[in-house]
């Protein structure tokens, strides 16, 4: 088998390549890439069974890879990796059929089981196969069509890709009226356990009911926010009453919470972009929570905003600059109060209320030199549909515990960054004096009492290089001690220096030295005697 390993960071790929036996697990061949058109060329030309995919891959996506598997029908699967703030990029992975997502830095146990999920997945028996080809097939021959469906949400293509849609559809010229229901990306729940998996299921079984009577279709990853817009359309006297019944059906059916804005009846395709911006308007005046829960427009309805109130923003940043807890709690809650402006708290007055704080919070960390490279909020990362996803009761109440959280982080972290080139040196001794041990960087990071993520992104800046190939480069140099100091069997010095399994050894000494560690012993030798 083959696998593709994809990241625009040379110490990512090298970290993954180097976790895992990949030729004992099956891998004869490995291929790097660090962008999408390399990635693609790789898949063209190779059909890799396995792909480990980046999410954001330098100013690209991965997705876009995901797409070309998909368009080409090829059999990869992908495993997807994320940073800390690329969850929105992850749930479109899920969508178009990433099988599993690690977090960075990628921990080797969490690699070893994700491969082997993908090994059964790509063992699958092929009458599985079959129905899955089958069903890309049929996505693709509507590929054109639903391009066609999404230009018509842009006024200035309504007029040619209708006319196109006409040539390729003609059933659509009894399509008179329409009736858009629009999901803020940011609403989703998206590290509840399977929530992804469960919700690419309800996004299909959707699609393929709306496809089965002709009267819709639905399109993920819509901007601004990779949103999920289903747009239903029909002749004139239609109410979509049964539509709508059967996607809460499917949605109670998976337990799939999804909160929905939908808009008034409008005409087929003229009135689409205003029906979108209806249903966009309707999902923030939501304040409802549940499986299915439907707002629709009315008139009185108007886009939300926040008030501005720099006198309250400059009293919480100094309190966060002191440091004091008490005080800052206080000025949090004033601060968010005098924004809200006394509006009711909906969905979308909370979601305005969680991007402010955010983009407040990337102000102090310029401020206080903390770039998104040095540091992360916090291992257990929540996104506003996470605390929408426990209950509707208390939810402002949990955000402002969640606000409390990051910025306690960001104190903290600010005092990392002060200390980091002394703890760096320490972390470096600690790998020189255990490199024999099996280290992991949570346990590093346990021992010197430091966030994981954080842990990482210094060690690499202070050194270059991440700490996976750091260690590892400790210990191929120790062995290269053994092998010309002693006589010990290969087997016996992959022991000493850390390695559990002498093939894998072999492997990366091979990787870093060029040569096997028999050779390099037989040459050094061969160099000694001719000396003497």
């Amino acid at each position: 088998m083959k696998v593709l390993i994809v990241d625009d960071e040379s110490h990512v790929r090298d970290a993954i390549f180097l976790l895992l036996p990949w030729e004992e697990l099956g891998f004869e061949r490995i291929f790097m890439a660090q962008t999408v058109a390399a990635a693609t060329r790789l898949i063209q030309d190779e059909k890799p069974e396995l792909a480990i995919v980046d999410v954001v891959i330098g100013n690209e996506l991965g997705t876009e890879i995901m797409n070309y598997i998909n368009d080409q029908k090829i059999r990869t699967t992908v495993i997807a990796i994320s940073g800390h703030d690329d969850f929105q990029y992850v749930r479109s992975m899920f969508i178009l059929g990433a099988l599993e997502y690690l977090l960075k830095p990628i921990e080797q146990d969490k690699l070893y089981g994700a491969v082997k999920k993908a090994q059964v997945q790509i063992g699958a028996d092929p009458q599985s196969q079959s129905v899955l080809s089958g069903l890309s097939r049929r996505q693709n021959t509507s590929e054109y069509q639903q391009d066609l469906l999404r230009n018509l949400f842009q006024a200035e293509l309504v007029e040619s890709s209708f006319a196109q849609l006409l040539e390729v559809a003609p059933q659509f010229s009894e399509k008179k009226q329409c009736r858009v229901l629009h999901c803020t990306g940011s609403t989703l729940s998206v590290h509840q356990d399977e929530f992804l998996q469960r919700m690419s299921r309800l996004l299909n079984q959707i699609q393929e009911e709306l496809e089965s009577v002709g009267q819709g279709v639905i399109f993920q990853n819509m901007q601004p926010s990779m949103d999920i817009v289903i747009l239903l359309y029909g002749p004139a006297q239609v109410d979509f009453d049964r539509e709508l019944h059967r996607i809460k059906e499917l949605a109670l059916r998976e337990n799939c919470a999804v909160i929905l804005g939908s808009s008034r009846m409008h005409a087929f395709p003229n009135e689409l972009r205003t029906a979108w911006k209806e249903a966009m308007i309707a999902a923030d005046h939501n304040d409802q929570f549940g499986i299915f829960a439907l707002k629709e427009y009315d008139s009185k309805m108007s886009n939300m905003y926040l008030k501005s109130s720099l006198q309250k923003e400059s009293a919480l940043y100094s309190s966060i600059i002191i440091g004091d807890l008490p005080t800052i709690k206080i000025q949090l809650q004033r601060w968010a109060e005098i924004v809200m402006n006394g509006q009711p708290h909906t969905i979308g007055l909370l979601r305005l209320l969680w991007e402010e704080f955010f983009q407040l919070y990337n102000d102090w960390e310029r401020a206080a030199e903390i770039t998104d490279e040095d540091v992360f909020l916090t291992e257990h990362i929540k996104t506003l549909g996470d605390i929408l996803g426990n209950s509707w009761d208390g939810t402002l109440k949990q955000m402002y515990k969640y606000f409390i959280t990051c910025i306690e982080q960001l104190i903290e972290n600010k005092k990392l960054m002060q200390e980091s080139p002394n703890m760096m040196a320490r972390v470096t001794d600690y790998l020189e004096l255990n490199y024999m041990k099996r280290i992991s960087q949570q346990e590093c990071a346990d021992h010197f009492h430091i966030n994981k993520d954080y842990l990482s992104r210094a060690f690499k800046k202070h050194t270059g290089i991440g700490m996976v190939k750091y260690l590892n480069n400790i210990r191929i140099r120790k062995a290269c001690e053994l092998l010309t100091s002693t006589d010990l069997q290969i087997m016996e010095i992959a022991d000493q220096v850390g390695y559990f399994d002498a093939k894998y050894f072999s492997r990366q000494f091979k990787v870093v030295t060029g040569v096997s560690p028999a050779q390099y012993r037989y040459e050094y030798r061969s160099q000694s005697s001719q000396i003497i």
